[in-house]
């Protein structure tokens, strides 16, 4: 896991953070300054989660809101049903992966499909 020493020297590498992801656990990285995030995690270990889902179902209803990003690395599904909503200044990225839309998105932002 990320030590406190690793937080104190601003060292997170990328198998620790996947360590966290792994577990269950959210993380929320906020810029606090021009070089500075702060990093919150939550659950765990079997704990609620609610990071970033890549297979929306039929009763799932997302909003990306201005200036956010929705970040997708493989296969982004809907299933019937589902809705999905970029605002105006958000973006929905998918890095290696397709879009299977059989539910709604509603698209008033920027779609990035690829890594171009």
């Amino acid at each position: 896991m990320i030590s406190e020493y690793d937080l104190r020297q601003r060292q997170i590498s990328a198998e620790q953070l996947n360590k966290v992801l792994e577990a269950g656990s959210n993380i929320t990285l906020t810029v606090v300054n021009s070089c500075t995030l702060r990093i919150d995690s939550t659950g765990g270990s079997g704990g609620p989660s609610t990071g970033t889902k890549w297979h929306l179902k039929a009763t799932d209803d997302i909003t990306v809101d201005e200036c956010y990003e929705y970040l997708i690395c493989g296969e982004f599904k809907l299933d019937d049903g589902a809705l999905f909503t970029i605002e105006d200044g958000a973006r929905l990225a998918v890095i290696e992966g397709p879009i299977t839309n059989d539910g709604t998105i509603t698209n008033n932002g920027i779609i990035k499909n690829g890594l171009a």
